[in-house]
């Protein structure tokens, strides 16, 4: 499948440290083989099907633990957000998704 990164989630991008942006990227690359790998959960925000993806290394101190939110239109993945797991989940994150679709 074809991966495509919305301007919002590249600016969400641009605002991580390299080492963090680059891991994240590979991630993000990895789900062209496997769009819905074992750390993705779906979700639905009102009308809204997403999966959000788990990021996490299992050092507590890490500074990786990130959640990516994508969907699959059309045989297309469409990574619509990436956030750091304090701001992952919540009404607000949700409110700020729906803006972005």
């Amino acid at each position: 499948m074809e991966v495509i990164i919305k301007e919002e989630a590249r600016q969400d991008l641009a605002r991580l440290e390299n080492d963090i942006r680059n891991i994240i990227l590979d991630e993000i690359e990895t789900l062209e083989k496997n769009a819905t790998p074992d750390n993705a959960t779906f979700i639905e925000i009102g009308d809204i099907e997403l999966f959000r993806l788990k990021l996490q290394e299992e050092d507590r101190n890490s500074k990786l633990d990130h959640r990516i939110f994508y969907q699959i239109e059309d045989n297309k993945i469409y990574i619509r957000g990436i956030f750091h797991r304090q701001k992952g989940y919540g009404t607000e994150t949700e409110e700020e998704l729906e803006e972005r679709i």
